[in-house]
């Protein structure tokens, strides 16, 4: 079955995460790296040098006259010295762990990615529709302000404000909509591409405010995040290859056999081949070797640091945004602007309210709702942020009214 054939599978920012997180090309990818990182492991675990077989036949005259049919049978194998297969079997298992964490990583990456481009999505739906509703009230106000000059019920100025307030909205209305339009795109990229065009049933439930975080955040993040785990992982793999670089300044011997036969005489020889470090002693990779093993060292060391200030700004902003939407609840803000919005128009066409005073409640009511909105997608880029910087994406759907 297509992942995108059905409008109902990214309805939910549940489904979306979840598909982002099985189907993304990028996840693919990391896949097909853990497949390589196998094959690797298997190639280093195995032996550098195989057995090299070689038969030399000859065909010589003799001095003293008649021929001889020599032939050279000699059998080498060249040794590892220094334990060099151990560390590079080492290296490619750190590599093949590194390489599942980094699955793992982009996994929680993109759950964490297409989250966040919902969420943007939604609320830019949510805002298009505010200020499609502002234009065309707007609109309907202009033109009754309109008809009314024409009987002279009105004035100039009042129609000038009035078609100034639309214009004004008409050009909010048409930002709203490049805003939804980009943001739907990102929302398209982050699930890996659809051909699917109807985005219109996105839905999401309210947050619990009272949902918190895990007391020791700190520690969550530590052990489940796998970009620090990758890093570490990869200092791991390091070691290892210091270790190799060191054994590698050791020369590898090889010995041989030889089985022979010259003018009618049988020879057997054995011998041992050892090449001299003169020319290159490996000091070079060694050195490297050394610089990059405290390189990722210190790298570990201040991600670790990094996280610490990263976790508890991400639980102070969702603190904060949590006690925001909690003032929400308790205030209605946004029920209480749509009924602000309906008074002054009852009043304006009772003639209780001049032009500007509605246009005043108006664009009131509306940035009311504005901010109802603002704060509400704050406390979901809270929550996201959160998840994202304890590796716990499942955190997103936590806390929610369902």
């Amino acid at each position: 079955m297509s992942l995108f054939n059905t409008q109902a599978q990214a309805a939910t920012l549940q489904i979306a995460m979840e598909q982002a997180a099985e189907h993304h090309p990028l996840l693919q990818m990391a896949e097909k790296q853990v497949a390589s990182a196998k094959g690797r492991l298997k190639e280093e675990g195995s032996y550098r040098y195989n057995p090299e077989l070689s038969l030399e036949p000859q065909r010589r005259r003799l001095n003293g006259g008649g021929t001889s049919n020599d032939y050279y049978i000699t059998l080498s194998q060249g040794i590892e010295m220094g334990g060099k297969r151990g560390f590079r079997e080492a290296s490619a298992r750190a590599g093949l762990q590194a390489a599942t964490l980094n699955l793992e990583r982009v996994r929680q990456q993109l759950a964490i990615e297409v989250a966040r481009a919902y969420i943007n999505f939604y609320f830019a739906s949510r805002i298009f529709d505010l200020r499609k509703q502002q234009r065309d009230m707007l609109e309907q106000v202009s033109r009754a302000v309109g008809s009314k000059l024409l009987v002279g019920e009105s004035s100039q100025l009042d129609a000038n404000l009035a078609e100034s307030a639309f214009v004004s909205a008409l050009n909010a209305a048409a930002a709203a909509h490049v805003s939804l339009m980009q943001s739907r795109e990102r929302y398209r990229i982050a699930l890996g591409g659809s051909e699917n065009d109807n985005f219109s049933n996105v839905i999401l439930p309210p947050l619990q405010a009272g949902w918190k975080p895990p007391v020791d955040a700190y520690q969550v993040a530590l052990a489940s995040r796998p970009d620090l785990l990758l890093l570490q992982t990869q200092f791991i793999q390091s070691e290892a290859r210091a270790d190799l670089a060191a054994a590698d300044r050791m020369p590898d011997i090889t010995l041989s056999a030889m089985s022979a036969r010259e003018a009618g005489d049988q020879l057997i020889k054995v011998g041992v081949t050892l090449a001299l470090p003169i020319l290159n002693s490996h000091q070079g990779a060694y050195r490297a070797a050394l610089m990059d093993k405290e390189r990722l060292s210190t790298g570990v060391n201040w991600s670790k640091e990094q996280l610490r200030y990263a976790v508890q700004a991400a639980v102070d902003r969702h603190a904060s945004a949590m006690r925001a939407i909690s003032g929400l609840v308790d205030t209605a803000i946004e029920r209480r602007a749509g009924e602000t919005i309906s008074l002054a128009r009852k009043a304006y066409d009772a003639g209780e309210l001049d032009l500007e005073a509605l246009v005043v409640h108006i664009q009131q009511g509306l940035n009311a709702r504005m901010t109802a909105l603002n704060l509400i997608q704050q406390g979901w880029l809270a929550r996201i942020r959160l998840a994202e910087v304890l590796g716990h994406p499942e955190y997103i759907s936590q806390g929610i009214q369902q």
